[in-house]
């Protein structure tokens, strides 16, 4: 494996609930090793499903961070402090060697997986060492980073992946998801992250596709993925998918694109 880059590349992937954000995040892992990059997969979905669609080195997935309440409450100074107070530079220790395990003959797999059940309240301390653990994670050694979002708008709207260089918006056909990657690119644009780009996933055929592209006007994918029945059955299992055919095609795509900004960043960094 290469050494790792000094300026690491950190890409987040966002979108609706559902409209293949982790199918493309994985892919994109797999094809960037394929072309020997090392990449530090972060899954910060509550769900965190990422390890499903990686093939990990060991037998189990990483148990995701957010479910070990007792360290991230103490991490975030919970109990320590007067009631509604939390640590804003929260002490994360060994955390994020807790929850890390490594696919892919030696890369990095952070589960975060954040989120929180019905009735339980805002989640500031949380997002707290959540942001902290994201910095951490940075001085792992990768050329690039992979955050697979939670669905929908909350890290955006807290500002918690601010300091990513390129949001890549996972778009299925239908409006509510073109709804929601309007908002993301809005957004985005707020936080100062100049390159947001939208990858279609999930499309039936070429006339779906060219609706998308119509739909997203002055906005190209920079990738577009297919449905595929193998992808859709791997899931059902748990497995890392295929990577075949057309769907290969479109994360062979999305890699070269994803290069092209990683060395120009470095160009500029060493300018």
């Amino acid at each position: 494996m290469p050494a790792a880059s000094a300026h690491p590349l950190r890409i987040a992937i966002v979108g609706k609930g559902g409209a293949g954000k982790t199918t493309v995040a994985g892919a994109l892992a797999r094809t960037l090793v394929e072309q020997g990059r090392r990449v530090l997969a972060l899954d910060a979905d509550p769900d965190a499903n990422l390890a499903s669609v990686l093939p990990l080195d060991g037998a189990e997935p990483p148990q995701p961070l957010a479910r070990q309440h007792d360290l991230i409450r103490t991490a975030a100074g919970v109990g320590a402090l007067p009631l509604g107070f939390f640590q804003f530079n929260p002490d994360t220790g060994d955390l994020l060697l807790r929850g890390t395990v490594t696919w892919g003959c030696g890369n990095p797999l952070v589960a975060l997986g954040w989120g929180k059940a019905g009735g339980e309240g805002c989640y500031c301390a949380e997002h707290a060492v959540l942001q902290r653990l994201l910095s951490d994670a940075s001085a792992l050694p990768a050329d690039i980073t992979l955050i697979d979002s939670e669905a929908g708008l909350e890290h955006l709207s807290r500002g918690t992946i601010a300091g990513v260089d390129l949001v890549l918006v996972v778009v299925e056909p239908g409006q509510r998801s073109l709804e929601t990657a309007a908002a993301v690119r809005r957004l985005a644009a707020d936080l100062g992250i100049a390159r947001v780009h939208a990858v279609v996933c999930g499309y039936r055929n070429h006339g779906e596709l060219l609706k998308l592209r119509c739909s997203l006007g002055d906005w190209p994918p920079v990738a577009a993925f297919p449905y595929d029945e193998q992808v859709r059955e791997a899931d059902l299992a748990g497995t890392p998918p295929p990577l075949t055919g057309e769907f290969l095609l479109a994360a062979e795509t999305l890699t070269a694109n994803i290069l092209q900004l990683a060395g120009d960043l470095e160009a500029a960094v060493s300018a």
